[in-house]
């Protein structure tokens, strides 16, 4: 997977939309689970404005990405999400119901990440929020199949790939979702943990406690050679 980062963006306090008690405590509960595994640094950012969130991902995480030779990314939203004519948005704690211009184009990302994709091998963004929209990525059309950890050669295929939970725009309750891949990986006894297996699981349990359901895929426009992101259990 060669050098590693992962980057949590927790929005939890709002300035017009509900706040939500638990999303501190469900990313607290990702790095703890991730402690085990692989992981060259984390970064959190809290309550990031949209102003902050732009300069974040369009210069600050490109220039970091770049400098230290990260080739694998994944990046963890959560928070308040709003799906508007197709249209998926991350929403800034400065946002307002009525200024569109005031949420996070969740396309913005896309085209932040275009800017710096040649020097990641694998990219995972993953949205505890409502649904990112199909402009973003295109989705998987069957249950992904479960990949095995003496696939490993397949790292050397680059992938871009999203897993949205769909989760509290709809409820700000604690998240299964979030507690289940948290559990996935406390548990986990095999050398890796491929995405894909994370997937379905998620998939089962949402299904099982009357969840939206979970959709992964591919991040439109972005280079994806079939490979797949793993979580590497530390020696």
């Amino acid at each position: 997977m060669g050098k590693t980062w992962v980057v949590f963006v927790g929005n939890s306090e709002y300035e017009v939309y509900e706040d939500l008690h638990e999303t501190e405590r469900d990313i607290k509960l990702m790095k703890s689970a991730l402690d085990n595994y692989i992981i060259d640094s984390i970064i959190y950012k809290q309550n990031m404005t949209k102003e902050q969130m732009e300069e974040f991902f369009n210069v600050s995480l490109q220039e970091k990405i770049i400098d230290n030779e990260v080739k694998s990314l994944m990046i963890w939203y959560a928070g308040h999400g709003k799906y508007i004519d197709n249209v998926g948005y991350w929403l800034p704690v400065d946002a307002r119901v009525e200024k569109i211009s005031t949420l996070y184009n969740i396309n913005y990302l896309r085209e932040a990440l275009l800017s710096y994709s040649e020097n990641l091998k694998h990219t995972l963004v993953v949205t505890d929020a409502c649904e990112s929209g199909p402009a973003f990525y295109q989705a998987m059309r069957s249950i992904p199949q479960n990949r095995h950890c003496d696939e490993i050669t397949v790292t050397r295929y680059s992938s871009s790939q999203t897993l949205v939970s769909s989760g509290y725009e709809f409820s700000p309750e604690p998240s299964i979702f979030t507690r289940t891949f948290a559990t996935l990986l406390t548990h986990n006894i095999n050398p890796c943990l491929p995405i894909e297996n994370v997937v379905n699981q998620l998939i089962m349990a949402a299904s099982r406690n009357n969840q939206p359901i979970p959709r992964f895929g591919k991040i439109t426009g972005m280079q994806d050679e079939g490979g797949t992101f793993f979580f590497i259990k530390k020696q």
